[in-house]
């Protein structure tokens, strides 16, 4: 059966931009109450502006934060009472070797890339079980599936929010919630430019972008299919593919996008 969104109350974070302002503004063309959550309240403010009416809320939101999400579950719930579905978004990167990528940059991207996730999972997934519905969507990243070189702590944080959703997804078999995965590949967004860089000529993997709104018309329609992974972009597709043939090309592959894409500083 399909998950109807109208009407469902959908939390998502980093929604001041990107991948996650697209889905605000998508969940909310469907029907549904958009809790709209990051930490540019000025940015949120404009987007309820942009959208109008009651049924999209600014909510400022540092996910690494403990009391800032419990006082922003606090007020989604106290302006709709419940939360229907959870979108994890938010997310940052280091780009850099293993051994030049300072450590305290890796201890924030476990923070925010799967740490917060969880915290927010925990969060909402009791109220869900007790009415037998509702829907987990972590956005991951096409190498969360498949690392490259100097993306791999980035790559490392993306595949464990992965694993967590499949993980989770037996753990709530038959309870009527929903665990969805879906994995962009190079999207215009201005993620890579808030990236931080060590040691390493950073360009973008793929000419050819999606634009957010793409990306968040398919997360939209994996939440209404109850899509469980969906994997965006051909390359993304092409390397997951090759990945379940032969471990050893798929490596070779993404060793040689990463000569260029992420070539180190000599």
């Amino acid at each position: 059966m399909p998950y109807t969104i109208r009407d469902k109350v959908v939390l998502i974070t980093g929604a001041s931009g990107g991948i996650g302002r697209a889905c605000a503004v998508e969940f909310h063309a469907q029907g549904a109450c958009v809790a709209a959550a990051a930490r540019s309240m000025d940015k949120l403010e404009a987007l309820a502006r942009e959208v109008g009416g009651e049924r999209l809320i600014p909510v400022p939101l540092d996910v690494t934060d403990a009391g800032q999400r419990d006082a922003a579950l606090a007020a989604v719930r106290q302006k709709w009472g419940r939360i229907d579905v959870l979108v994890n978004n938010a997310g940052w990167a280091s780009y850099g070797s293993v051994v030049d990528v300072p450590l305290e940059h890796v201890e924030q991207m476990l923070r925010l890339n799967f740490t917060a996730p969880v915290a927010l999972i925990q969060a909402v997934l009791p109220e869900m079980i007790a009415r037998g519905s509702g829907q987990i969507i972590n956005i991951s990243s096409v190498v969360g599936n498949q690392p490259m070189a100097r993306m791999s702590l980035y790559s490392a944080t993306k595949a464990a929010l992965s694993s967590l959703t499949t993980g989770l997804r037996m753990e709530l078999r038959g309870t009527g919630v929903d665990v969805l995965l879906v994995s962009p590949g190079s999207t215009a967004t201005a993620f890579f430019q808030a990236a931080a860089i060590t040691g390493t000529k950073a360009h973008r993997i793929a000419k050819s972008q999606y634009s957010p709104q793409r990306v968040a018309r398919a997360v939209v329609r994996s939440s209404h299919l109850r899509r469980r992974e969906v994997t965006l972009s051909v390359e993304g597709k092409a390397i997951t593919a090759i990945r379940r043939v032969s471990h050893t090309l798929a490596d070779t592959i993404m060793y040689r996008v990463a000569k260029t894409a992420m070539p180190p500083v000599k």
